[in-house]
């Protein structure tokens, strides 16, 4: 099953991909720590990068995260370079989950600065 694209960036073919995902990873928790959010988030390291997840209490009382945000960096090939995806997964893949919208800026600043130190 795919999950929903969100955005993508093409990343330059020098950059140093596991770096990268290290910077990324590092970024987002730095940044979710930061941003006032409506449900806490979950940040792990998945291979490729980092997820997001966005945590709720379900009816048996325990965390569940129904919704995450995928961070991955995949390796270029001879023609292209290497490329960054977010893409919402989950049980609930299809609902936007709370402060979407910002997070998706504020991991674009992060994009930024990842490139940049790289």
């Amino acid at each position: 099953d795919e999950g929903i694209p969100l955005g993508a960036l093409k990343l330059p073919r020098n950059t140093d991909l596991a770096r990268f995902e290290i910077l990324l990873f590092q970024a987002r928790l730095c940044q979710s720590a930061n941003l006032p959010l409506p449900v806490p988030l979950k940040v792990d390291r998945v291979p490729g990068g980092a997820r997001l997840g966005f945590v709720t209490i379900g009816s048996n009382g325990q965390p569940e995260v129904d919704v995450y945000i995928d961070c991955l960096v995949f390796p270029g090939t001879d023609n292209y370079g290497p490329e960054f995806r977010a893409i919402r997964n989950g049980p609930q893949k299809a609902q936007i989950p709370p402060a979407e919208a910002r997070i998706m800026r504020s991991l674009l600043e992060a994009l930024k600065k990842c490139v940049e130190i790289t």
